[in-house]
């Protein structure tokens, strides 16, 4: 009987200690769309799966579909009461929101994405996007045989129209005869006005497509079943989409970020940053499509390189699309200023805002 008491007391002990040990910490993740959208959504996914697999215990709530609303706020705080002490608010209009609840428990930590808002439990991250897409436009620009590039866009932001401007200068290094035409819908996820776009830009005789809105799945069927080249954003996994199209394209890799804020919170040593990395680290290019030749693909890469090492494509001097000078010689737009494109640059077809 005394070894029984014995067996059954360390038993109960265990049965005490082990959930506390296996669960190190409760993650909440709200996503604005569908996790799988093949984009920014399915991006975020990946990366909080990451940290999931790196951090033993950890437990990861998530809510999918969740609106720019009040809304946010009721789903966050649901997760707060089921025990996260981590929330990942991944869409710009869940900025507010989040802020409110930091400032409501100042014990649980806060990581928003693309917002400015700080406190000592809340911080921003992103991903520097717009030098990456130089060697985007580089892979267009050889693989163009119309000159005619197409881009669709969301909503035409001074960091929508800065990736514009980096992707045609990029085109234009390696093909000077090329012109950008860029077509906005007006939305971040509108599947209907995405395919007119694209079909428009066909028309026009774009016969390299790519995109910047939430998912790039419509944009991408609409290119591979028009017979026209591909290039994806947002999320990499995006290229089982167009198999046959398929150049290249850029996609977050948020992992690493989000597996390190994690560590920082178990640790207690959590500090709020605006973190805004670039290729090499919150950015990575693509695998390349079966259509991309060898000589392409090195250019592409070299490309990739340079901009991973510092190479800044807004360098002085830069004009629009009319001539009129922008940033004079000897001057660079850095991450500071991509907030404030509201001109295209040459090779551009149209007016920006």
């Amino acid at each position: 009987m005394t070894r029984f008491r014995l067996l059954l007391s360390v038993c109960l002990l265990l049965l005490t200690i082990l959930p506390a040990a296996a669960q190190t910490l409760t993650v909440g993740a709200i996503y604005v769309g569908t996790a799988n959208d093949y984009g920014y959504n399915r991006a975020m996914k990946d990366g909080l799966e990451a940290m999931k697999a790196a951090i033993p215990g950890l437990k990861l709530l998530e809510a999918e579909n969740v609106p720019e609303s009040a809304e946010a706020e009721r789903v966050m705080e649901g997760m707060i009461q089921q025990g996260a002490k981590l929330i990942f608010a991944t869409s710009f209009g869940h900025q507010q929101a989040a802020f409110d609840l930091a400032k409501k428990h100042p014990d649980v930590f806060f990581e928003h994405a693309g917002g400015w808002m700080q406190a000592a439990n809340f911080g921003n991250f992103f991903g520097a996007t717009q030098a990456a897409w130089y060697p985007m436009g580089v892979a267009a620009g050889k693989m163009t045989k119309t000159n005619k590039l197409g881009f669709v866009a969301g909503v035409p932001i001074g960091f929508v129209i800065g990736n514009i401007n980096a992707f045609a200068l990029g085109a234009r290094s390696v093909n000077p005869a090329v012109e950008v035409r860029v077509v906005v819908t007006g939305g971040w996820s509108d599947k209907t006005k995405e395919a007119a776009a694209a079909n428009a830009l066909v028309d026009q005789g774009a016969d390299v497509v790519t995109m910047h809105v939430d998912s790039p799945a419509t944009v991408l069927q609409v290119a591979e079943s028009r017979g026209v080249y591909s290039i994806g954003f947002q999320s990499i996994e995006a290229r089982s989409l167009a198999p046959k199209g398929w150049l290249t394209g850029l996609g977050f890799t948020w992992g690493p970020f989000m597996t390190a804020t994690a560590k920082s919170v178990i640790a207690g040593s959590f500090k709020p940053a605006m973190v805004r990395e670039g290729l090499g680290s919150m950015i990575a290019i693509a695998p390349f499509g079966s259509a991309v030749p060898e000589p392409t693909r090195a250019l592409v890469t070299a490309a990739a390189d340079k901009v991973e090492k510092g190479y800044n494509p807004f360098t002085g001097p830069l004009a629009d699309n009319t001539g009129t000078e922008h940033i004079k010689a000897g001057e660079s737009w850095g991450g500071d200023k991509m907030g404030n494109f509201d001109w295209y640059v040459a090779g551009v077809i149209g007016k920006a805002k």
